[in-house]
Protein backbone atom coordinates (compact mmCIF):
# COMPACT_ATOMS: atom_id res chain seq x y z
CA UNK A 1 0.00 0.00 0.00
CA UNK A 2 1.07 3.73 -1.14
CA UNK A 3 -0.05 6.80 0.14
CA UNK A 4 0.96 9.95 -2.04
CA UNK A 5 -0.26 13.49 -1.88
CA UNK A 6 -1.07 14.59 -5.45
CA UNK A 7 -1.92 18.42 -5.96
CA UNK A 8 -3.77 19.46 -8.57
CA UNK A 9 -4.72 23.05 -8.89
CA UNK A 10 -4.06 23.54 -5.87
CA UNK A 11 -6.38 21.06 -3.67
CA UNK A 12 -4.52 18.49 -1.92
CA UNK A 13 -5.40 14.97 -2.67
CA UNK A 14 -5.26 11.65 -0.58
CA UNK A 15 -4.82 8.55 -3.03
CA UNK A 16 -4.02 4.98 -1.49
CA UNK A 17 -3.49 2.22 -4.51
CA UNK A 18 -2.65 -1.06 -4.05
CA UNK A 19 0.09 -1.91 -6.64
CA UNK A 20 -0.46 -4.85 -8.90
CA UNK A 21 1.84 -7.62 -10.39
CA UNK A 22 -1.04 -8.25 -13.02
CA UNK A 23 -0.82 -6.44 -16.55
CA UNK A 24 -0.18 -2.99 -17.59
CA UNK A 25 -3.19 -1.07 -18.12
CA UNK A 26 -4.24 2.21 -19.15
CA UNK A 27 -4.38 4.98 -17.21
CA UNK A 28 -7.70 7.02 -16.93
CA UNK A 29 -7.89 10.39 -17.11
CA UNK A 30 -8.41 11.76 -13.57
CA UNK A 31 -8.95 15.52 -12.12
CA UNK A 32 -8.88 16.71 -8.85
CA UNK A 33 -12.80 16.62 -8.49
CA UNK A 34 -12.92 12.82 -10.03
CA UNK A 35 -10.77 11.25 -7.15
CA UNK A 36 -10.67 12.13 -3.80
CA UNK A 37 -9.89 8.46 -2.84
CA UNK A 38 -9.08 5.31 -4.83
CA UNK A 39 -8.31 1.53 -3.74
CA UNK A 40 -7.65 -1.59 -5.82
CA UNK A 41 -8.52 -4.77 -5.05
CA UNK A 42 -6.13 -7.33 -6.07
CA UNK A 43 -7.20 -9.99 -8.46
CA UNK A 44 -7.28 -13.56 -6.74
CA UNK A 45 -6.33 -17.01 -8.12
CA UNK A 46 -10.18 -17.73 -7.75
CA UNK A 47 -11.44 -15.41 -10.25
CA UNK A 48 -10.67 -15.83 -14.34
CA UNK A 49 -7.58 -15.65 -15.72
CA UNK A 50 -6.10 -12.32 -17.14
CA UNK A 51 -5.77 -13.39 -20.42
CA UNK A 52 -9.08 -14.69 -20.47
CA UNK A 53 -11.53 -11.33 -18.68
CA UNK A 54 -13.69 -9.64 -20.73
CA UNK A 55 -11.58 -6.44 -21.72
CA UNK A 56 -14.43 -3.89 -20.72
CA UNK A 57 -14.78 -2.15 -17.64
CA UNK A 58 -18.15 -2.04 -15.91
CA UNK A 59 -18.59 0.85 -13.63
CA UNK A 60 -21.65 1.39 -11.32
CA UNK A 61 -22.92 3.77 -9.33
CA UNK A 62 -23.87 3.06 -5.86
CA UNK A 63 -24.99 3.78 -2.28
CA UNK A 64 -26.17 2.12 0.51
CA UNK A 65 -26.92 -0.96 -1.80
CA UNK A 66 -25.94 -3.68 0.56
CA UNK A 67 -28.98 -5.78 -0.10
CA UNK A 68 -28.33 -6.08 -3.76
CA UNK A 69 -24.69 -5.57 -4.13
CA UNK A 70 -23.48 -9.10 -3.37
CA UNK A 71 -25.11 -10.54 -6.65
CA UNK A 72 -24.57 -7.74 -8.32
CA UNK A 73 -20.81 -8.17 -8.54
CA UNK A 74 -21.08 -12.38 -8.08
CA UNK A 75 -22.18 -11.78 -11.82
CA UNK A 76 -19.82 -9.83 -12.87
CA UNK A 77 -16.79 -11.65 -12.02
CA UNK A 78 -15.87 -12.53 -15.68
CA UNK A 79 -14.56 -8.87 -16.33
CA UNK A 80 -11.62 -7.60 -15.93
CA UNK A 81 -12.25 -4.26 -13.79
CA UNK A 82 -15.38 -3.64 -11.80
CA UNK A 83 -14.96 -0.06 -10.87
CA UNK A 84 -17.77 0.72 -7.69
CA UNK A 85 -18.08 4.50 -7.37
CA UNK A 86 -19.62 4.60 -3.79
CA UNK A 87 -20.88 8.00 -2.81
CA UNK A 88 -21.81 8.25 0.74
CA UNK A 89 -23.12 4.80 1.93
CA UNK A 90 -23.74 4.36 5.58
CA UNK A 91 -23.84 0.50 5.01
CA UNK A 92 -21.28 -2.45 3.98
CA UNK A 93 -21.46 -1.36 0.71
CA UNK A 94 -17.49 -0.29 0.59
CA UNK A 95 -17.31 -4.19 2.34
CA UNK A 96 -18.50 -5.89 -0.06
CA UNK A 97 -17.10 -4.01 -2.99
CA UNK A 98 -13.28 -4.76 -1.49
CA UNK A 99 -14.17 -7.92 -0.77
CA UNK A 100 -14.02 -9.06 -4.75
CA UNK A 101 -10.99 -9.93 -6.83
CA UNK A 102 -11.69 -7.72 -9.91
CA UNK A 103 -13.37 -4.69 -8.08
CA UNK A 104 -11.48 -1.33 -8.19
CA UNK A 105 -13.64 0.96 -5.23
CA UNK A 106 -13.56 4.65 -6.08
CA UNK A 107 -14.93 7.07 -3.16
CA UNK A 108 -16.44 10.47 -4.21
CA UNK A 109 -19.33 13.17 -4.67
CA UNK A 110 -22.65 12.78 -6.37
CA UNK A 111 -23.44 15.31 -9.02
CA UNK A 112 -26.31 13.65 -10.72
CA UNK A 113 -26.91 10.34 -12.64
CA UNK A 114 -25.09 11.61 -15.90
CA UNK A 115 -22.02 13.73 -14.68
CA UNK A 116 -21.32 10.76 -11.98
CA UNK A 117 -21.47 8.14 -14.62
CA UNK A 118 -19.47 9.94 -16.93
CA UNK A 119 -16.48 10.79 -13.89
CA UNK A 120 -16.57 7.30 -12.91
CA UNK A 121 -15.93 6.09 -16.51
CA UNK A 122 -13.01 8.80 -17.15
CA UNK A 123 -11.65 6.63 -14.13
CA UNK A 124 -12.35 3.23 -15.66
CA UNK A 125 -8.95 1.23 -17.08
CA UNK A 126 -10.81 0.16 -20.36
CA UNK A 127 -12.31 2.64 -22.95
CA UNK A 128 -15.02 0.25 -23.66
CA UNK A 129 -17.66 1.04 -20.36
CA UNK A 130 -20.26 -0.90 -19.13
CA UNK A 131 -22.76 1.00 -17.20
CA UNK A 132 -24.84 -1.07 -15.00
CA UNK A 133 -27.12 0.09 -11.24
CA UNK A 134 -26.34 -2.48 -8.32
CA UNK A 135 -29.59 -3.31 -8.33
CA UNK A 136 -29.28 -4.92 -11.71
CA UNK A 137 -28.16 -7.92 -12.69
CA UNK A 138 -26.78 -9.21 -15.87
CA UNK A 139 -27.88 -12.97 -16.57
CA UNK A 140 -25.11 -15.55 -18.05
CA UNK A 141 -26.48 -15.29 -21.92
CA UNK A 142 -25.71 -11.53 -21.41
CA UNK A 143 -22.16 -11.84 -20.18
CA UNK A 144 -21.30 -14.14 -22.72
CA UNK A 145 -22.55 -12.25 -25.28
CA UNK A 146 -20.44 -9.20 -24.28
CA UNK A 147 -17.18 -11.57 -24.17
CA UNK A 148 -17.89 -12.71 -27.69
CA UNK A 149 -18.34 -9.13 -28.98
CA UNK A 150 -15.28 -7.45 -31.32
CA UNK A 151 -15.53 -3.84 -29.97
CA UNK A 152 -12.37 -2.68 -31.61
CA UNK A 153 -14.30 -3.48 -35.03
CA UNK A 154 -16.59 -0.41 -34.49
CA UNK A 155 -15.53 1.89 -31.40
CA UNK A 156 -18.89 4.07 -32.15
CA UNK A 157 -20.94 1.23 -31.72
CA UNK A 158 -23.74 1.69 -28.84
CA UNK A 159 -24.76 -1.97 -27.29
CA UNK A 160 -28.48 -2.39 -25.72
CA UNK A 161 -29.51 -4.83 -23.18
CA UNK A 162 -33.01 -5.89 -22.13
CA UNK A 163 -33.99 -5.15 -18.92
CA UNK A 164 -36.74 -7.01 -16.86
CA UNK A 165 -38.50 -4.90 -13.97
CA UNK A 166 -39.33 -6.54 -10.46
CA UNK A 167 -41.52 -5.66 -7.93
CA UNK A 168 -42.39 -7.38 -4.49
CA UNK A 169 -41.16 -10.66 -5.64
CA UNK A 170 -42.24 -10.97 -8.78
CA UNK A 171 -41.63 -9.96 -12.16
CA UNK A 172 -43.74 -7.77 -14.19
CA UNK A 173 -45.09 -9.22 -17.58
CA UNK A 174 -46.82 -5.77 -19.04
CA UNK A 175 -44.95 -2.98 -20.74
CA UNK A 176 -44.03 -1.99 -17.19
CA UNK A 177 -41.73 -4.56 -16.63
CA UNK A 178 -39.76 -4.70 -20.21
CA UNK A 179 -37.73 -1.99 -21.12
CA UNK A 180 -34.12 -2.02 -23.29
CA UNK A 181 -31.31 -0.01 -21.77
CA UNK A 182 -28.20 1.14 -23.51
CA UNK A 183 -25.51 0.73 -21.40
CA UNK A 184 -22.07 -0.42 -23.42
CA UNK A 185 -20.25 2.20 -25.16
CA UNK A 186 -16.81 3.87 -25.89
CA UNK A 187 -16.22 6.74 -23.56
CA UNK A 188 -14.14 8.49 -26.66
CA UNK A 189 -17.65 8.42 -28.55
CA UNK A 190 -20.23 8.83 -26.11
CA UNK A 191 -21.33 10.38 -22.89
CA UNK A 192 -24.12 10.48 -19.93
CA UNK A 193 -26.36 13.66 -20.04
CA UNK A 194 -28.87 14.60 -17.34
CA UNK A 195 -29.14 14.47 -13.89
CA UNK A 196 -31.90 11.86 -13.55
CA UNK A 197 -32.89 9.41 -16.03
CA UNK A 198 -29.99 9.84 -17.94
CA UNK A 199 -29.48 9.52 -21.49
CA UNK A 200 -26.64 8.46 -23.56
CA UNK A 201 -25.56 10.67 -26.55
CA UNK A 202 -22.69 10.93 -29.32
CA UNK A 203 -20.51 13.56 -29.86
CA UNK A 204 -22.96 15.79 -31.38
CA UNK A 205 -25.32 15.65 -28.46
CA UNK A 206 -27.76 13.51 -30.71
CA UNK A 207 -29.23 10.62 -28.72
CA UNK A 208 -27.48 7.32 -29.43
CA UNK A 209 -28.86 4.10 -31.30
CA UNK A 210 -27.98 0.98 -30.25
CA UNK A 211 -27.48 -2.56 -31.71
CA UNK A 212 -29.70 -5.32 -28.77
CA UNK A 213 -27.93 -7.87 -27.04
CA UNK A 214 -28.87 -11.16 -26.70
CA UNK A 215 -29.84 -12.03 -22.64
CA UNK A 216 -31.26 -10.03 -19.72
CA UNK A 217 -30.61 -7.60 -17.15
CA UNK A 218 -32.63 -8.36 -14.17
CA UNK A 219 -33.60 -5.34 -12.48
CA UNK A 220 -34.72 -5.25 -8.67
CA UNK A 221 -35.22 -1.53 -8.00
CA UNK A 222 -37.12 -1.76 -4.87
CA UNK A 223 -36.53 -3.38 -1.37
CA UNK A 224 -40.33 -2.64 -0.82
CA UNK A 225 -43.21 -0.25 -1.54
CA UNK A 226 -41.79 2.99 0.64
CA UNK A 227 -39.03 3.04 -1.40
CA UNK A 228 -40.82 2.74 -4.35
CA UNK A 229 -42.38 6.27 -3.35
CA UNK A 230 -39.47 7.22 -1.68
CA UNK A 231 -37.49 7.71 -5.12
CA UNK A 232 -39.88 9.11 -6.88
CA UNK A 233 -39.94 11.76 -4.34
CA UNK A 234 -36.14 11.87 -4.37
CA UNK A 235 -35.54 12.13 -8.67
CA UNK A 236 -38.88 14.92 -8.30
CA UNK A 237 -36.41 17.31 -6.82
CA UNK A 238 -36.39 20.54 -8.88
CA UNK A 239 -32.44 20.99 -8.27
CA UNK A 240 -31.96 17.48 -9.87
CA UNK A 241 -34.53 17.71 -13.15
CA UNK A 242 -34.33 21.25 -13.83
CA UNK A 243 -38.68 20.51 -14.47
CA UNK A 244 -41.00 23.04 -16.00
CA UNK A 245 -43.02 24.65 -13.64
CA UNK A 246 -47.15 24.19 -14.03
CA UNK A 247 -49.93 25.38 -12.39
CA UNK A 248 -50.99 22.07 -9.05
CA UNK A 249 -54.21 21.93 -10.97
CA UNK A 250 -52.31 21.60 -14.73
CA UNK A 251 -50.24 18.75 -12.88
CA UNK A 252 -53.09 16.96 -11.42
CA UNK A 253 -54.17 16.60 -14.95
CA UNK A 254 -51.02 14.87 -16.28
CA UNK A 255 -50.48 12.76 -12.88
CA UNK A 256 -53.80 11.23 -14.18
CA UNK A 257 -52.88 10.86 -18.13
CA UNK A 258 -49.63 9.16 -16.20
CA UNK A 259 -51.30 6.58 -14.37
CA UNK A 260 -54.29 5.93 -17.34
CA UNK A 261 -50.71 6.02 -19.75
CA UNK A 262 -49.14 3.15 -17.17
CA UNK A 263 -52.45 1.06 -15.86
CA UNK A 264 -53.83 0.86 -19.20
CA UNK A 265 -52.02 1.82 -22.23
CA UNK A 266 -48.95 -0.06 -20.98
CA UNK A 267 -51.00 -2.84 -19.56
CA UNK A 268 -50.10 -1.99 -15.79
CA UNK A 269 -53.40 -3.34 -15.39
CA UNK A 270 -52.56 -7.69 -15.96
CA UNK A 271 -49.78 -7.13 -12.62
CA UNK A 272 -52.57 -6.79 -10.47
CA UNK A 273 -51.84 -5.11 -7.39
CA UNK A 274 -48.12 -4.64 -8.45
CA UNK A 275 -49.30 -2.95 -11.65
CA UNK A 276 -52.02 -0.63 -9.56
CA UNK A 277 -48.93 0.16 -7.06
CA UNK A 278 -46.83 1.08 -9.87
CA UNK A 279 -49.19 3.04 -11.89
CA UNK A 280 -49.85 5.30 -8.82
CA UNK A 281 -46.24 5.96 -7.87
CA UNK A 282 -45.74 7.31 -11.63
CA UNK A 283 -48.57 9.71 -11.20
CA UNK A 284 -47.51 10.60 -7.96
CA UNK A 285 -43.97 11.65 -9.04
CA UNK A 286 -45.09 13.28 -12.40
CA UNK A 287 -47.10 15.41 -10.34
CA UNK A 288 -44.72 16.29 -7.22
CA UNK A 289 -41.76 17.06 -10.27
CA UNK A 290 -44.53 19.73 -11.48
CA UNK A 291 -46.29 21.05 -8.44
CA UNK A 292 -42.67 21.09 -6.76
CA UNK A 293 -41.00 23.22 -9.42
CA UNK A 294 -44.33 25.58 -9.11
CA UNK A 295 -44.30 26.09 -5.69
CA UNK A 296 -40.25 27.13 -5.28
CA UNK A 297 -41.11 29.08 -8.13
CA UNK A 298 -43.64 31.25 -6.52
CA UNK A 299 -41.52 31.22 -3.04
CA UNK A 300 -38.99 32.92 -5.00
CA UNK A 301 -41.12 35.77 -6.84
CA UNK A 302 -42.92 36.60 -3.50
CA UNK A 303 -39.48 37.17 -1.40
CA UNK A 304 -38.19 39.10 -4.78
CA UNK A 305 -41.25 41.61 -3.57
CA UNK A 306 -40.63 41.82 -0.32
Amino acid sequence: MVTNHLHFDGTLIKYEAQILPIKARKPAAVTANALPDMTRSPRSTDSAPVDTAIAISVVLIVRDAEPTLERCLAALDRFDEVLVYENGSTDRSAEIARACPNVCLVTGEFEGFGPTRNKAAALACHDWILALDADEFLDKTAVDALAGLALDSDPGAVYALRRRNWLAGRALRSRLGTEKVKRLYHRDHHHFDGHVHERLLDGRGDRARARLLPGRLEHHPYRDIGQLFEKRWRYADPRLRGASRLHPALALLRAGWRFVRCYVLHYGLIDGWRGLVLSVAEAYGSFLKYAWAYAETSERRSTKRR
